[in-house]
């Protein structure tokens, strides 16, 4: 008797006259008749088991299959149909014995292959799976595909497999030929999605996935992966279409809510997304995942204290989790408010390891707290948090050169130096790591050694615009403008819409005093980008200061707040520009609120001395000035400052 498994139902050829034979064996009868009388009972067991099996009597069908077994014993066959009866009863060491055996007796059983396969990739599968476990079900399921018809489970498992095991090539070459048998397959066609994904080839993984949608009804969760790919490339309007169409097959799908939610933002339509983050809300006002992504909506319609709350909501929810002081440090950073970003993030890490924490999570902490402390020009506390990320990614260029930066702007070159030369052999060539052994050289007294080396980078990078910015930006900061005038307008020659080259530019001729051709590049910008925030501020400034058009100053710098409300350098140049036109009682609370945000700001504690000594607040006067002269001393003169404070010193006495 032979038996094989033939697309999930079983298959017997039986040798002539087997099914006439006898019961039993006569006495007399020769061996083979002996055998065939064996087969036939064998047989008999064989349908016996089955009825037991029907029955429910599965010990009764075990006992039939075993002594069937026993009576053909060159037979792989009964006992994989045994071993199946293990499966479907979750017997899974007795199936894999039972299996084992089968291949012992036939080693190219398909069914006892078949068996294996299915069952160590259910294990593979587990959190306790093991590669071992992957690589006998791989094994196990290849063997078994020798079959005349498609076994569409064997197909589907192993091409999991495949890329489970890191050979998406082999799930790519079992995929297509599966799609080709059978193309309305949503299952293939998914599968076959992520492999092209694995392999690189993105652009086939849509195609198929949008095939697999045009050609029948889309499951949802084909519809959900269709939007996500788009989703991966930019294509956020096709996304919101194909993840509407899933949330009509799954209205109940939170999931699917939310990620139709995060399209409508990526898209630029965050009204909506807030509409649909409501409904879910009212659904189900728990929902963390929900929560986060509703304080991001509210933070891009700038509604600062709904996005306050809805993150404030979200650690009372999860008070041990990590994304409601993430969406909270988001909202204080967006409303540079740094200080209160420390404070939101920092028992994070002071409890990282009890949290459990992965290292990324904890890198991407460091990084946003150190940050925080950049903008605080508090570069000691930033040193010693990047010094942290050193230690927990040695071989990051992020943290190194972070570190370096801090080390420099602290005052400790020889540490930056110490530090920038463990980067190079991991970042050989690194422009990062160029630009920063420059500036070291600088602030040691070698600027020309540092220009050497930058316009070196420059030569082997004459394609890349931020090559051109950072020599540029290098010959800025030593006031050699125009060495960085000569070099960015050869860039804006060679990269004509850049913005990046223009604003450079544009700033650096204004800092030169040529401020006709300084205002020419910043109205080239917002021809080409109307709401470049930057240019905005830069250009209503540079209108301000000179007392130059100061109603177009006004209206160029209520654009730049509207982009970003919270800027202090934004609310500054508005509040200065109001100061210009004498509207002192507007000018005010601009000042107040930029110069506590930037008190290390000399230029704006300065402003605000000058409004003060206007309003005849001598004393305030004097201590905004005192502040700038403890400040950066960016852009100011030290001796007109300390005349100012002498004339209100005086002021204060005759009152």
């Amino acid at each position: 008797m032979h038996v094989r498994l033939l697309t999930g139902v079983l298959v017997w050829s039986l040798a002539p006259g087997l099914w006439t034979a006898p019961a039993g064996a006569a006495v007399g009868q020769s061996q083979p008749e002996e055998a065939a009388a064996g087969r036939a009972e064998a047989y008999r067991l064989f349908l016996q088991g089955r009825h037991l099996e029907n029955q429910g009597d599965i010990e009764g069908a075990v006992r039939a299959y075993q002594d069937a077994a026993r009576l053909d014993p060159e037979s792989g066959e009964l006992l994989a149909e045994l071993s199946s009866v293990y499966a479907r009863r979750n017997r899974n060491d007795e199936a894999v014995a039972a299996a084992r055996e089968a291949l012992e007796r036939d080693p190219e059983n398909q069914s006892a292959h078949r068996i294996l396969g299915l069952l160590f990739a259910a294990r593979a599968s587990e959190r306790s799976g093991t590669a071992e476990d992957a690589r006998l079900a791989v094994r196990h399921l290849e063997q078994a595909r020798e079959t005349l018809l498609s076994d569409y489970n064997v197909e589907l498992t192993l091409a999991r497999l495949y890329l489970q095991t890191d050979a998406a090539q082999s799930a790519v070459d079992l995929l297509e030929e599966l799609q080709k048998d059978a193309p309305g397959l949503s299952e293939t066609g998914m599968l076959l999605a992520r492999a092209y994904e694995h392999v690189g080839r993105v652009g086939d993984a849509v195609t198929t996935l949008e095939q697999v949608v045009a050609g029948g009804r889309p499951s949802s969760r084909v519809l959900r992966r269709l939007a996500e790919l788009y989703g991966k490339d930019g294509r956020w309007s096709d996304a919101v279409d194909v993840y509407e169409r899933a949330v009509e097959l799954n209205p109940r799908s939170a999931r699917t809510k939310r990620e139709l939610a995060n399209a409508l933002l990526r898209a630029d339509r965050p009204a909506r997304a807030r509409e649909g983050l409501d409904e879910l809300g009212t659904l189900r006002p728990n929902d963390v995942y929900g929560l986060y992504l509703l304080s991001e909506v509210e933070l891009e319609l700038r509604n600062f204290d709904a996005a306050e709350a809805a993150a404030r909501r979200l650690i009372e929810v999860e008070p041990e989790g990590m994304r409601g002081a993430l969406a909270l440090a988001e909202v204080y950073s967006q409303k540079r408010e740094h200080r209160r970003v420390v404070e939101a993030l920092a028992p994070l890490l002071e409890n990282a390891t009890d949290r459990g924490l992965r290292p990324e999570q904890v890198a991407g902490l460091l990084g946003r707290v150190g940050f925080a402390y950049e903008q605080l020009q508090e570069y000691e506390a930033a040193s010693r948090v990047y010094e942290r990320g050193v230690e927990l990614m040695p071989n990051s260029l992020a943290f190194g050169g972070r570190l370096a930066q801090a080390y420099i702007d602290a005052g400790r070159p020889t540490d930056a130096r110490r530090v920038l030369g463990g980067m190079q052999e991991q970042h050989r060539g690194s422009l990062t790591v160029t630009r920063l052994e420059a500036r070291v050289l600088g602030d040691e007294g070698d600027i020309d050694s540092g220009v050497a080396l930058l316009q070196g980078a420059l030569r082997s990078r004459s394609q890349q615009p931020r090559a051109y910015l950072v020599l540029a930006a290098y010959y800025g900061h030593y006031e050699r403008f125009d060495e960085a005038i000569d070099l960015l307008e050869s860039a804006a020659n060679r990269f004509t819409d850049d913005t990046s080259i223009l604003f450079r530019l544009g700033a650096v001729l204004e800092q030169s005093g040529r401020h006709m051709e300084a205002e020419s590049r910043f109205r080239r910008i917002l021809d080409l980008n109307p709401e470049h925030a930057a240019t905005l501020n830069y250009l209503g400034y540079m209108l301000a200061d000179r007392g130059e058009r100061l109603d177009e100053s006004v209206m160029l710098l209520e654009r730049a707040i509207e982009a970003d409300p919270y800027n202090g350098a934004y609310l500054d140049s508005l509040g200065w520009a109001y100061f210009k036109l004498d509207r002192l009682d507007r000018a005010e609370p601009l000042l107040q609120q930029a110069s506590e945000q930037m008190a290390w700001n000399s230029v704006i504690q300065d402003h605000l001395g000058d409004l003060m000594l206007r309003l005849g607040r001598y004393a305030d006067a004097i201590a905004a000035w005192e502040r700038a002269l403890a400040g950066d001393g960016h852009e100011v003169e030290r001796a007109a400052i300390e005349r100012k404070i002498g004339e209100a010193r005086r002021q204060l006495e005759r009152q």
